[in-house]
């Protein structure tokens, strides 16, 4: 079985190996959902044109479908899918992220690397990011009114306040990310390196 990547705008493949097919969100009715193990949303994605499919969704996950899904939650599309409320910062401290619980698609991951980002080329020290690069564009609001048995996996700020998210639903499960499409943070040579791999795989059961 393969991961089905719905996305707005369909671009490159996240794996050349066949593993990921993606396809516009428009055309999902066309797909037969039991055909694939995992289902990673793109943060582009429709929430409204989601949540009139969100019975078939929710069953699909309910049967033991995991669900990996980015952006803030607008329409609740997704049996579970919590609020969100904007954050107010004026520091890069008040966007430091805090692991909060370990789950295997962050595993390894220092979260100092996912805070800083920048355009200039070319590798640079943690102390060096701090100087030149921007904080926020992992996430810049947080989740509220979590489903029961929630894990918060990622936090923000002094509140620590989470903006990675898994919870059971039926014998699945769904991680959500509040921010950019989660695979987009793999950096080359950073702790984040595997983290769209890792991502993959756990949408594989593996």
């Amino acid at each position: 079985m393969t991961i089905l990547r719905l996305s707005q705008r369909p671009g490159e493949e996240l794996s050349a190996d066949g593993r990921v097919r993606t396809i516009d969100v428009y055309d999902l009715d066309a797909v037969e959902l039991t055909d694939y193990s995992g289902l990673l949303v793109d943060a582009s994605c429709d929430q409204r044109f989601l949540a009139a499919r969100r019975d078939r969704l929710s069953t699909w996950v309910h049967a033991g479908g995991r669900a990996v899904a980015n952006g803030h939650p607008i329409e609740r599309w997704l049996d579970g899918i919590p609020a969100h409320r904007t954050l107010e910062f004026h520091t890069p401290a008040d966007l430091w992220l805090h692991e909060l619980a370990e789950h295997p698609i962050w595993a390894g991951v220092d979260r100092r690397d996912l805070i800083f980002r920048t355009g200039v080329p070319g590798a640079h020290s943690f102390q060096r990011l701090q100087e030149i690069g921007v904080a926020g564009f992992y996430a810049h609001a947080y989740l509220v009114d979590l489903p029961d048995g929630a894990t918060a996996i990622t936090g923000i700020g002094q509140g620590r306040l989470p903006v990675d998210v898994a919870w059971p639903l039926g014998d699945g499960e769904v991680v959500l990310h509040i921010g950019n499409d989660l695979t987009g943070f793999a950096v080359p040579g950073a702790t984040t390196e595997h983290l769209a791999e890792r991502t993959l795989t756990y949408l594989e059961k593996r």
